[in-house]
């Protein structure tokens, strides 16, 4: 799956379909505008059916410009409840792709929260792994991708063991906007948290490969960190057993 939608919207006549695909590119949310020929549409309003002509509008975009196209439409359509939405790309040629990022603007960073949950305990090598996950979409990451993840952590046991490990650690599987993000920390003696991520394409569903090493963590994840760093000094630095360390799992909730 690509990054890309084609948002389309219906509208009373051509003239509403215009001044929305004049708003919609003059402010670069989306790179072009298609206003098809009249259309008959039959639908249920109120308790009873309606009989009108349409124009269909197709609007060819980023996916994480949808909202803020919908707003707009939704602004300038004179419809109570217009039609709005959008069929994701599946795929799409690399140069036209281009063209479309090139000509809309990216959105500006804006924190919304995403579905986060402890998803299982990883063995890797001699260190048990908290694997949680992180969702940019409405649902939880799936069980597929889950174990996708975990058998790669299960192959990074000889790297724990050749450290100074405490047999503990946590993970954090991140199903972002445009990539599969993995990150793993085990714990060293001293309170010390190490630290590896990875990074698959979200388009292509490649394999997992080293990231940036100058990337640590998104805001998302560094709330998981953070529960794991707290975990880790009211159980471990508090004389407790790495077992109730374990225990302690990121709640079910949003990051």
């Amino acid at each position: 799956m690509s990054n890309f939608v084609d948002i389309q919207v219906t509208c009373p006549d051509e003239a509403t379909a215009i001044a929305i695909a004049e708003a919609c590119v003059s402010q670069q949310l989306v790179a072009c505008a298609n206003i098809g020929a009249q259309m008959k549409s039959l639908y249920r309003w109120n308790g009873a059916i309606e009989r009108d002509a349409e124009i269909r509008l197709m609007l060819k975009t980023r996916a994480n410009l949808f909202e803020k196209v919908a707003a707009l439409v939704r602004g300038l359509h004179p419809y109570e409840t217009p039609a709005i939405f959008a069929l994701p790309v599946s795929h799409i040629d690399p140069a036209y792709g281009a063209w479309i990022e090139a000509e809309t603007v990216a959105p500006q960073d804006e924190y919304r929260p995403r579905r986060a949950r402890f998803a299982r305990l990883v063995q890797a090598g001699p260190a048990t792994i908290k694997l949680s996950t992180i969702s940019v979409s409405d649902a939880h990451v799936d069980e597929d991708a889950v174990n996708i993840a975990a058998a790669f952590l299960g192959l990074q046991g000889a790297m724990i063991a050749a450290t100074d490990h405490r047999n503990a650690g946590f993970a954090v599987l991140h199903h972002g906007e445009e990539a599969w993000w993995l990150l793993l920390h085990w714990w060293l003696e001293g309170g010390i948290a190490t630290q590896k991520l990875w990074r698959a394409d979200l388009a292509s569903g490649g394999a997992f490969a080293p990231a940036d090493p100058l990337l640590m963590a998104c805001v998302w994840e560094l709330s998981v960190i953070d529960f794991e760093r707290r975990a880790w000094m009211r159980t471990a630095m508090a004389g407790r057993p790495v077992s109730v360390y374990l225990d302690d799992k990121f709640p079910e909730g949003t990051a």
